[in-house]
This record gives C-alpha cells, structure tokens and sequence, in this order.
C-alpha cells in the first residue's frame, strides 16, 4: 500500500492534483497494527492518521472507567486532527477491531502542509464538522429515541457503508449494546424480533436486511 492511496481516498487530500498527491505521499508513514492494539490514548498520540484497511472504534472512560464507545472507524476515516491543532478529549482511546493498515503524518509534516496547500484547512475543518454533526446526532438519538429505533438505523447506515443489504456487523453485541446506551439483553430482543418480523435475516454477525423499507418505517 502507497501513501498515495491513502491520499487519493480522503476528502481532505483527494482534491489535489496527482503531483501534489505524489509529494504528499513521500511523507507518508506506512504503519499496520494487530488487532486489539490500542492506535491512541491520551498519553499517545497518532499524528495525524488515515485508516486504509480495517476498522477501529473510538470510545471514552468514564470517571468510574466504565467504556463508552463513540464511533466505529472505517476505511477512509481520518483521525487525530484535533491532536495536531493542540487539542483533545483526555478520555478518547482508539483500538484496532481488526488488523489494520494506515498512513501516518506527523504534527510538524502536516503544518508545512497546511502553509504550501490551503485548501486542506478548509477540507479538514468540513471533515471535522461533519464529524460534530454526527456526534450531536448519536446524542440526541440517544436522548430521544426507542432502542428498535437507534437499531434500527445504525443497520441501515451500516448497509450504505456496505454498498449493500449483506454487511458484517463490526462490533460484539456486548459493544453495540454499549454503542447504542442499551443493554446487550434488550439488544438482543430486539434483533430477535427484527428476524421474526422478517426484517433481516442473522447468522452470526453476518446480517442481511430483508425488508429495509420495513426497517425505515420503524424510524
């Protein structure tokens, strides 16, 4: 894998020409971690990270250490910019769920280019906005709606990520109970009558949605 590809699949950096991708990419860091490898805590940082294989989830401790997760990262997804502008949240871990594979730019790197190519600061402030906005969204979902409903939806953006209505699930139950501020018994009562209704079919973590104008009508 190049720097290059990483580059090219980032909306902060694909608007470039192909020779600025080229001199981006010489700077590039190519790194793979195991799964269950832990890519940042407060006390590490990444630089600034881009995911080109694999998954990761970001979640925070609480103040009794209880794991909150926030997001599960996908191929593509940028991380640790807001490390690079002097700030972070002191509670945010991100772990591989798989092995994966990222390019890597550290602090001082990513400044100079920022002073050679403008346009990126305008491209990373879109992508961490977008970001904000999805965070509020959880919130308010976690506020205001039914647990059929958060699973309802967290499936099908599972199944436009995918391209597809078969997709794998990328967290335990244990963890998308967690995700989803339900618990993994309801979680699971829910899938269960999800299947009986003949919305989605299950066999594992493979998921295959069967009726999803079903599903959006639960929304």
């Amino acid at each position: 894998m190049s720097g290059h590809v990483c580059a090219e699949n980032v909306p902060i950096f694909n608007h470039l020409s192909h020779e600025n991708l080229e001199k981006i990419s010489g700077i590039m860091q190519h790194r793979c971690y195991a799964k269950g490898e832990i890519i940042y805590s407060p006390n590490k940082s990444c630089g600034l990270f881009i995911l080109a294989k694999g998954r990761i989830k970001v979640y925070q401790l609480s103040g009794s250490g209880k794991e909150q997760l926030l997001r599960v990262l996908e191929p593509g997804s940028v991380i640790g910019e807001d490390t690079l502008f002097g700030s972070s949240n002191p509670n945010s871990f991100g772990e591989a769920l798989t092995d994966i594979e990222a390019c890597v730019i550290g602090r001082e790197e990513f400044m100079e280019l920022l002073i050679q190519y403008p346009a990126i600061s305008v491209k990373l402030l879109e992508e961490y906005s977008r970001k904000l906005a999805e965070a509020d969204q959880l919130t308010t979902r976690t506020a205001t709606e039914s647990v059929a409903l958060r699973l309802a939806s967290y499936l099908i953006d599972l199944s436009k990520v995918a391209g597809a209505d078969t997709f794998v699930l990328p967290l335990s139950m244990k963890e998308l109970a967690a995700f989803l501020a339900t618990t993994p018994e309801t979680l699971s009562r829910r899938m269960r009558q999800f299947e009986d209704d003949g919305f989605l079919g299950r066999s594992g973590k493979n998921i295959r949605l069967l009726q999803k104008d079903a599903l959006e009508n639960v929304l």
